[in-house]
């Protein structure tokens, strides 16, 4: 359970019957909502909000505004269960677009009176909600897919890669299991710039660091991270936990992404960019000019990493910064205001490339490692900051 505030309302009285006793409806009802209580807290301190089994969601074929929600079970945030029996469509419509939520609740029927006699008792169905939303809501409800859909006569399809689903398909990463409810999510945002359209480089690597990290065991780890990849630099960046940029050439941002930048790192915001040096050659690094003009640009002033750092230390220790794409320490980092800047090129490592060759294993190692003493440089930076974790 998330909130122990609400341990207060742990049901503590019940009724003592006894020979005689009037059984009012009053009594009755009060009789089982001691028992109900008591099993929806037995499923939050025992297992937890989200999803207990099933409820996958899956594109019609072929693909429209529909989708189907198969047959599962769920625990909300108040410990209700919600049961889906068989299976569900839900039509998104033709009216909503953007960010798109597919939210599972719990909901009760009217009472009904059986053989319509006054006499006979009524009863009351326990049944669920399914809708789309553009935000999350306050109220309970368990999250079962989203959706970033770029136009309202989109068809909604599966993904063709779970780990990165493109708009306008099924995205489940966000879903919360039951038995891990202190684990949030959170997202990270890459982004590339001076590359060609749809340029998604160092993507599959950024994936391979937040897969250790979030398998690691390590503290921090109660935050669950996901990759969102080809983000753009506006103010929807304010919601990453940190951006990764990948510079694959020379570039220049607009005075707006520049602005939505410094207003993110100002934020607690944490940005890490770095060279590409996968189509360069050896010792190139194509990219380093544009990065360090958009540094005076932002204002920044950048120092060599400490050796004292918390990225050398915590939670994985280093004497220097791990071999990156070339042999050697052919590589420089440079750290100010929540921006960290690379050229060891650790994205091709987080993929298993080096210069010439395939990376070693102890290499592959250190890199990720290495990753993860990145997240969790931006984690420790954003609870200095803000009072909630990212979304």
């Amino acid at each position: 359970m998330k909130d122990s505030n609400r341990l207060h309302e742990f049901p503590t009285k019940r009724i003592k019957p006894f020979d005689g006793m009037a059984v009012t409806a009053q009594v009755w009802q009060e009789a089982h909502a001691y028992h109900d209580e008591q099993r929806h807290f037995h499923n939050l301190l025992n297992h937890g909000a989200g999803i207990v089994c099933g409820l996958e969601v899956i594109a019609s074929d072929p693909p429209d505004s529909t989708v189907f929600v198969k047959p599962g079970v769920a625990i909300d945030l108040l410990g209700r269960q919600i049961v889906l029996a068989d299976p569900v469509s839900f039509d998104i419509g033709h009216s909503a677009e953007g960010l798109l939520y597919l939210l599972l609740s719990y909901a009760e029927g009217d009472a009904q009176e059986e053989n319509n006699s006054e006499a006979a008792p009524a009863h009351v169905d326990a049944g669920f909600g399914i809708e789309v939303q553009t935000d999350l809501p306050d109220r309970p409800c368990v999250e079962l897919a989203r959706f970033r859909r770029d136009g309202r006569d989109k068809s909604i399809q599966d993904a063709r890669d779970a780990d990165a689903p493109a708009a306008n398909e099924i995205d489940p990463r966000f879903r919360m299991a039951s038995g891990n409810p202190e684990r949030a999510i959170v997202s990270a945002g890459l982004c590339v710039v001076g590359g060609s359209a749809g340029d998604t480089r160092h993507a599959a690597g950024l994936r391979h660091v937040v897969r250790a990290f979030n398998r690691s065991g390590l503290p921090e780890a109660r935050l669950q991270v996901r990759l969102d990849q080809d983000v753009q630099l506006t103010a929807a960046v304010e919601d990453y936990l940190f951006v990764a940029i990948v510079a694959a050439g020379e570039f220049e941002l607009t005075r707006d992404e520049m602005e939505s930048l410094y207003g993110y790192l100002q934020s607690g915001g944490t940005v890490f960019i770095e060279t590409c040096r996968g189509d360069a050659s050896e010792g190139e690094l194509p990219a380093k000019e544009s990065i360090m003009r958009l540094v005076g640009d932002l204002g920044l002033t950048l120092e060599g990493l400490a050796d004292d750092s918390a990225m050398l230390t915590d939670p994985y220790v280093f004497g220097a910064p791990p071999a990156g794409f070339e042999d050697g320490q052919d590589g420089e980092i440079l750290t100010g205001d929540g921006l960290i800047v690379s050229t060891y090129d650790y994205g091709c490592v987080w993929e298993g490339k080096r210069r010439g060759a395939p990376a070693g294993r102890e290499d592959i190692r250190a890199a990720l490692e290495w990753g993860s003493n990145i997240i969790v440089y931006a984690i420790r930076r954003w609870d200095a900051t803000r009072d909630t974790p990212p979304t």
